[in-house]
């Protein structure tokens, strides 16, 4: 029994939590597969430490990560040294720094490449949009106006509903 309890504990001690920084999950390619298991919504920043626009993009990164964690997002925002974690970077092919993937559903084939812009409400917006439902019934006119004023282009349509 003793050997069964010892084993069992050290099966769940090499389930180490995926470290954080500033609400951002730090990968490497020894938990990279866990964290797409854990979280089947991830945008990855692949980085180098000492390229200008990934200094310049870090606090903004960051701040989204807040932004969708303070709301309990299931999106997860994580990065990458590729520097260190060199054969992770060329497995997804980052030709420069930073370049940033979307990976969804917890696949890790034909992530999507981030295409929007490097502030923290450009990276939320991208996101959801990717994520969130493709169509909404709005009931009511306050939901429609709030639809309108929440988003750069809106198209609403009209239908019949048959019963």
């Amino acid at each position: 029994m003793f050997k069964f309890w010892l084993l069992c504990t050290l099966a769940v001690a090499s389930r180490a939590d995926i470290a954080e920084e500033e609400d951002v999950l730090v990968l490497k390619k020894s938990n990279f597969d866990e964290a797409l298991q854990a979280h089947p919504n991830i945008l990855v920043e692949f980085y180098a430490p000492w390229c200008g626009h990934c200094k310049a993009l870090a606090p903004e990164y960051a701040k989204a990560a807040g932004m969708l964690k303070a709301e309990g997002s299931e999106i997860r925002l994580g990065k990458v040294d590729a520097t260190e974690e060199s054969e992770l970077a060329q497995e997804f092919g980052v030709r420069g720094y930073p370049t940033i993937k979307f990976f969804k559903g917890g696949e890790k084939q034909s992530p999507k490449e981030y295409s929007a812009g490097r502030q923290a409400d450009d990276i939320v917006n991208w996101l959801k949009k990717r994520t969130g439902p493709a169509i909404s019934t709005l009931t009511e006119v306050t939901t429609a106006e709030s639809l309108i004023a929440d988003n750069e282009v809106a198209v609403i349509g009209f239908f019949k509903v048959r019963l």
